[in-house]
C-alpha cells in the first residue's frame, strides 16, 4: 500500500510543506506496523529435525562398508550429526561414545551421520580416536542433510520408535550425555515427565557444601575428558577450578599429577 493511496492528493496539497512530515511519518509507521503484523501471522519455516517433527527414515552406507538405517522402529533413536576437524563435533563424538556405554543392553539405536564430502580416512580417524562404537553413516552428496535441513554441527537428535523428535540439541560443553540420556530414559518410560524435568534442570542442593562438591566433580570430569584428548593445558585449568572448591579432591590432584608426568615425558622425548 503506497502513501499516496492513504492520503488524498487534495488534502496533501493543502498541508503546508513544513506540516507534512508528521502525518507522513505516522502513515509510514502505520504501514510498517501492518507489514509486521502480516509477517507475524505468516507460518514460520520449521526444520525437520525440530521437536515434534518426524524423521524420514533412510538407509545410508556406513564407514564399515555396509548399510544402516537412520532410525529403527520400536527403539529410541539417537542420531548425531557431526563433522571431522571441528572441535565441538569431536568433543560431542567423545561424549556420545560415553553415552553409548550407558545405552548398552537397552533398545537404543544410535548412529553418527557425516557428510560424504570428507575423506573417509579423516572420518575413520576421528571416530576411532573418540572410541565411538556406533555405526557412522556417510551422507553422499549431503542428500539427507538437505532433506532434514540440518545447518549446524554438531547436533544430537533423539526420536521415539516412530521417528518423532523429542530432542534436537545443539552443542553444549557440559552435561551433553546427561541431557541425551534423560530423554532416552523418558522415551523408554524409565522416568516420568517430572523426573525428566528434574534431570534437565536439577535444583540446587539443600546444603551449599553438597552443591559445591557437585560443581567440583563436574570440573574433575571435564578435566579428565580434556586429558584423554591430550589437551593437558585445558585439563589443568579444569582441575585447578575443582581444587579451588575442594582443595583435597584426590581425583583432581591425580589429574594434575598425570598431566605433569605427561608433559615431562613429552619434553624428554624432544
Amino acid at each position: 500500500m503506497s502513501v499516496s493511496s492513504i492520503v488524498p492528493a487534495s488534502h496533501a496539497a493543502r498541508v503546508p510543506e513544513q506540516g507534512r512530515s508528521r502525518p507522513l511519518r505516522a502513515v509510514r509507521l502505520a504501514v510498517s506496523g501492518l507489514t509486521l503484523i502480516a509477517l507475524a501471522g505468516a507460518p514460520a519455516a520449521r526444520a525437520r529435525v525440530a521437536v515434534g517433527e518426524v524423521l524420514e527414515d533412510a538407509a545410508l552406507p556406513t564407514l564399515g562398508g555396509g548399510t544402516e538405517a537412520l532410525t529403527a522402529k520400536g527403539a529410541v533413536n539417537v542420531v548425531l550429526f557431526w563433522r571431522p576437524g571441528q572441535e565441538h563435533s569431536i568433543d560431542t563424538l567423545k561424549q556420545m561414545a560415553q553415552c553409548g556405554e550407558v545405552f548398552a543392553g537397552k533398545p537404543v539405536h544410535m548412529v553418527a551421520v557425516v557428510s560424504g564430502a570428507f575423506p573417509l580416512e579423516q572420518v575413520k580417524a576421528a571416530s576411532v580416536d573418540a572410541a565411538l562404537h556406533a555405526p557412522v553413516l556417510i551422507d553422499a552428496g549431503d542428500q539427507l542433510y538437505g532433506r532434514l535441513e540440518v545447518r549446524q554441527h554438531p547436533l544430537v537428535v533423539v526420536a521415539d520408535g516412530k521417528g518423532k523428535v523429542a530432542l534436537s540439541q545443539p552443542y553444549v560443553r557440559l552435561r551433553y550425555c546427561e541431557i541425551v540420556h534423560a530423554h532416552v530414559r523418558y522415551l523408554l518410560k524409565e522416568i516420568d515427565a517430572a523426573q525428566l524435568e528434574a534431570a534437565l534442570n536439577p535444583s540446587r542442593a539443600s546444603f551449599p557444601s553438597d552443591d559445591r562438591n557437585n560443581v567440583a566433580r563436574r570440573y574433575v570430569n571435564m578435566g579428565r575428558r580434556e586429558a584423554e584428548a591430550s589437551r593437558c593445558d585445558r585439563a589443568l585449568a579444569s582441575f585447578a577450578k575443582a581444587l579451588e572448591i575442594s582443595p583435597r579432591d584426590k581425583d583432581a590432584l591425580a589429574g594434575v599429577e598425570a598431566c605433569a608426568t605427561s608433559a615431562k615425558r613429552q619434553v624428554s622425548v624432544k
